[in-house]
């Protein structure tokens, strides 16, 4: 079915405002090869496979899709078809008339298990190597229905997407290492781009002659080429803008302008559902899963010294050090930063009780114990520092027998005072 260039042209003479258009190949000069130029290689892949033949190809390519059904029934080969996708767009393009192919063409996967090899094809979805996809989960041999056995071919007639290079070509080796013959690549001629090249692009300018001209649908590097091509054409640079994803443009009959932002990019969902997770969030996990947690519970006195040995508890962190070696060096940042900060952060009071600045405090000690983690452990866990302050029934320093030093507490004190640590 050949598209219809003299209704675009209509379009053009009556006037068009503004054009919108893709940009994916505004970097490749020529034209874009004819969906059809594949037939003839795939025709001949078909011709040369002996055994069970496994396609893959976008589910959303109707024509292409249409063409490898009628290669299969030219070639004597019933199809399965695999995979949600491809199932409903052949479902949907049949009653939309878009495909026409015999129903007897297809048979359930658990039929095409008891036919001939060489009489099956199997169409199935994971071009672009999705975890989830039916091809990835064969090659992954976790399919239930599918296993790759000798003689199979697989087609690839899909290139990866920029991003997906190494997901279908590992899916590629894993096939081939079960003993599939595999075809893929731009040099087997089995897939054309779907995206017109630049002398594509001028024709559309040509045809529609826009006032206004918007590049869509590319990498930046692309949309600026594409305006390039645009204005090659007589298109104003002042009547055209180069956009990016939540970008807001406000188009009149007299100007085309960029407006304003929208949030917009991948948004990610939280397992229980109840909302977006936000960026910090997603940091902190990242950096929990990459380093691992520290976390660290002190309780001080008001006299800033430590009231018993911190409470340290390492996850998911590597390393060498002995924790009781972890465990002297916090007592030690902690003891040290806050008697060094201590005349700073605290304040007497006219009736002889201290003002304590508890967040300032813990802050600092919280970028010693950061560095000191970084120096000693060689790595940047998450850290997290409770201090643990002395309710305000404690004895204040005015009140703090002189004749007795701190190692002196008896049994019973250190173990009130550790109660609190654990509460």
């Amino acid at each position: 079915e050949h598209f219809d260039f003299q209704k675009l042209a209509e379009y053009g003479e009556k006037g068009v405002l503004c054009l919108m258009s893709d940009s994916t190949n505004a970097e490749v000069p020529g034209h874009t090869p004819s969906e059809r130029s594949v037939f003839p290689n795939l025709d001949r892949a078909f011709a040369q496979a002996n055994g069970r033949l496994l396609v893959t190809t976008f589910a959303s390519s109707v024509h292409r899709v249409n063409m490898l059904l009628e290669l299969a029934q030219k070639h004597g080969r019933s199809v399965a078809v695999v995979g949600r996708s491809m199932l409903n767009v052949i479902a949907h393009a049949r009653n939309l008339g878009y495909m026409s192919c015999p129903d007897d063409l297809f048979v359930p996967l658990k039929q095409a298990r008891s036919l001939p090899p060489e009489k099956v094809m199997v169409l199935t979805t994971g071009s672009q190597g999705e975890p989830m996809a039916a091809l990835t989960r064969i090659a992954n041999q976790s399919h239930r229905q599918v296993k790759i056995q000798d003689g199979d071919t697989v087609i690839f007639s899909a290139n990866p997407i920029p991003g997906n290079t190494i997901a279908v070509v590992n899916t590629i080796d894993k096939l081939m290492a079960q003993g599939a013959k595999v075809l893929y690549g731009r040099r087997a001629g089995l897939h054309v781009s779907g995206d017109g090249a630049q002398e594509d692009q001028k024709l559309m300018i040509a045809m529609t002659r826009p006032k206004f001209f918007l590049p869509v649908h590319g990498e930046h590097r692309m949309l600026v080429k594409h305006s390039e091509t645009a204005q090659s054409m007589g298109i104003p640079a002042e009547n055209m803008v180069v956009i990016d994803n939540g970008d807001i443009i406000e188009l009149t009959p007299d100007g085309i302008a960029k407006t304003g932002t929208v949030s917009s990019g991948i948004e990610l969902m939280d397992s229980s559902r109840v909302g977006v997770v936000e960026e910090r969030t997603l940091r902190d996990r990242q950096h929990l899963a990459e380093e691992g947690l520290v976390t660290i519970s002190a309780a001080i006195d008001w006299t800033g010294k430590l009231m018993v040995p911190p409470v340290v508890h390492l996850r998911g962190v590597v390393s060498a050090v002995a924790t009781s070696q972890i465990e002297k060096w916090v007592a030690d940042t902690i003891e040290r930063g806050a008697q060094d900060k201590w005349g700073e952060y605290s304040q007497p009071l006219a009736n002889g009780q201290v003002d304590v600045d508890w967040d300032r405090l813990q802050g600092h000690l919280e970028s010693a114990l950061r560095r000191l983690l970084r120096r000693e452990l060689k790595s940047n866990p998450l850290l997290l520092f409770l201090i643990q302050k002395p309710s305000s029934s404690a004895v204040q320093p005015t009140e703090l027998p002189t004749a007795k030093p701190r190692s002196s507490r008896g049994p019973s004190s250190r173990r009130k005072a550790s109660s609190v640590v654990a509460s």
